[in-house]
């Protein structure tokens, strides 16, 4: 059996269906955490509703810090594989902070669940930009920002779904199986 090293470039509808769930999970993991907050806190035994809202902001720096790195990683080694470890470190710290037994553990791990997903953001847009130019790179990037911008609508009821299942825990899981769906429609 000989392998064909020969990768195939995806439809143009499905590049974009990519490129947008890969930025989705970005906006997901912020949103989707938002009615659980209170029962974070109360399970963790945080009494400050501003100390609640640092699950949001701990991983918003790991996001935007990260960026800084991935850029130049994806630029020198390729897209894909920057994508799959970047994935990959957001998969596993996403799965851990159901795990988490303290609101410290809990930060630290979503610190680093936004290192992970700086690299969808990253190689996404890059994506794009390697593929299209002009006209038709502004036509593929808005179609993804629209889903990108509708996610925030949507996400805060998902995670009331995920309540309504269960504890605030199942958010995690939840985060981490979409993450490797996306990761290994990326990969194939």
């Amino acid at each position: 059996m000989v392998f064909n090293a020969e990768r195939r470039e995806p439809p143009r509808w499905e590049f974009i269906a990519l490129v947008a769930a890969m930025m989705a999970l970005n906006s997901l993991a912020i949103d989707v955490m938002l009615p659980a907050l209170p029962n974070i806190g109360d399970s963790l035994g945080v009494t400050s509703d501003n100390e609640r809202q640092l699950v949001i902001a701990a991983y918003m720096i790991g996001f935007g810090g990260a960026q800084l790195v991935f850029g130049p990683i994806s630029d020198r080694f390729g897209r894909r594989p920057p994508l799959l470890v970047g994935v990959g470190i957001y998969v596993v710290a996403a799965f851990l902070g159901m795990l988490a037994p303290s609101l410290g553990a809990l930060l630290a791990l979503r610190f680093v669940q936004g290192i992970g997903a700086a690299a969808t953001g990253v190689v996404a847009i890059s994506a794009v930009r390697d593929r299209f130019a002009g006209r038709d790179m502004a036509q593929v990037m808005s179609l993804a920002f629209m889903v990108f911008m509708a996610l925030p609508v949507v996400a805060p009821g998902i995670g009331q779904l995920l309540l309504l299942a269960g504890s605030w825990h199942y958010i995690f899981p939840f985060m981490s199986g979409l993450a490797i769906v996306i990761c290994l429609w990326a990969f194939l």
